[in-house]
């Protein structure tokens, strides 16, 4: 190990921060706008990439450079990991902590160059102040993060913060006040493996993150309706026809709303089809404040919805329709919106129901009756006397 040069290790390390965050930032370009952080995270290897061409000069240029500038834009990389993460995950960046930390920091650094020299104590306040970003940043993964490649990135930044600790409290008796930084020394040769490698995983960490969100976001479009927010047909039937299976074996009830906006043509033909978008969504927000948790909301089609209402029998399916059909009606009123109401069907699974398309056709069948007995109503298919 300690036949390894500890320049060109350094030098390695920039190049290795220059793709990586080359790597990050072309990835950007192809992301959608939806995912933030990623210029954060992929300048932050740029700003590591920095502090490594200045210390490749140690002994060239002047000290103060290398002091100030090069720990400096290290300490920036790392604080870069951080806003980035702060970013993706809709947090407020801490800069101006950040700022006083660094601050702090390259003062106590700048004492022990020329104050009171002392190299141990340079790299103790060093890699102290690197450990305790690093802290941070494995606290906001860990707490507001989740997945995979967050725990990934968490378990490589707490391995990062001992590789510093270990490094700033070992030079307190492994080196001397006046040691330099490429002094041969195998514990500064494995800080130096350890960082590049650490370096390199946090950055295939917070790509795995963003590849994540990026699969989330897709999934999301491929079973929500882009209008409403509601689950597209498919979606809705498949969790009807997985509540009907547990029906099958457990016999536990379920139950279905089929929901139909009143004289919503009328609405398109006189306000236009932006009005008309705009109620769906609006009555749409208002369904699901009225739905419980478990209680799922689907766009059948058109100006339709369909809700499926687990572990609920007809009673508790009935309460809930006329829950939904009251908070619709009680939409606020606006000038620019006319008054809106939704005609509703309820039916409960029951033993005669061979399929879900059949226990659909009830529900369907409860709508009719209440959109021709005078709309803005609930109607609840009846459960045939067998099966009570």
């Amino acid at each position: 190990m300690p036949s390894l040069d500890l320049r060109s290790l350094t030098a390695m390390s920039g190049v290795m921060a220059v793709v990586l965050g080359l790597v990050l930032l072309g990835v950007r370009a192809n992301y959608p706008a939806s995912i933030r952080g990623l210029s954060y995270w992929g300048t932050a290897p740029l700003w590591c990439a920095l502090a490594a061409v200045l210390f490749v000069f140690n002994g060239v240029l002047p000290k103060g450079i290398l002091l100030l500038c090069g720990n400096g834009f290290l300490m920036l990389g790392f604080a870069f990991f951080l806003f980035g993460s702060q970013r993706f995950l809709g947090q407020p960046v801490t800069w101006l902590r950040c700022l006083c930390l660094g601050a702090v920091a390259l003062s106590a650094m700048a004492y022990f160059q020329w104050i009171h020299p002392d190299y141990r104590l340079r790299v103790l306040v060093f890699t102290s102040t690197l450990a305790l970003i690093c802290v941070s940043h494995v606290r906001l993964l860990l707490g507001q993060g989740k997945g995979f490649a967050t725990y990934l990135a968490a378990g490589m930044l707490s391995i990062q913060v001992l590789v510093l600790l270990s490094r700033g409290i070992s030079s307190l008796w492994l080196d001397g006040p006046d040691t330099d930084r490429f002094d041969p020394s195998w514990v500064q040769t494995a800080y130096l493996g350890a960082y590049s490698f650490s370096v390199l995983l946090v950055c295939v960490g917070v790509l795995l993150m963003a590849s994540e969100r990026v699969r989330s976001e897709f999934e999301h479009l491929a079973t929500h309706d882009s209008l409403t927010g509601a689950l597209t047909r498919r979606a809705a039937l498949e969790m009807a026809e997985a509540e009907m299976q547990r029906w099958e074996r457990y016999q536990q009830p379920f139950s279905v709303l089929m929901l139909d906006v009143d004289h919503f043509k009328q609405i398109n033909d006189t306000h236009g089809h932006l009005m008309g978008d705009a109620v769906l969504r609006d009555i749409a927000a208002q369904v699901r404040g009225a739905l419980r948790v478990a209680d799922r909301l689907g766009r059948y089609g058109g100006e339709e919805f369909v809700a499926v209402l687990p572990a609920t029998d007809q009673a508790a399916a009935q309460g809930v329709a006329e829950r939904v059909a009251a908070m619709v009606r009680g939409m606020p009123a606006q000038a620019d919106r006319p008054r809106c109401t939704v005609s509703i069907g309820a039916a409960t699974v029951q033993a005669g129901d061979a399929s879900f398309d059949l226990l659909l056709a009830h529900a369907d069948a409860a709508l009719y009756m209440a959109k021709h007995g005078g709309r803005d109503r609930v109607a609840v298919a009846p459960i045939a006397a067998e099966s009570k």
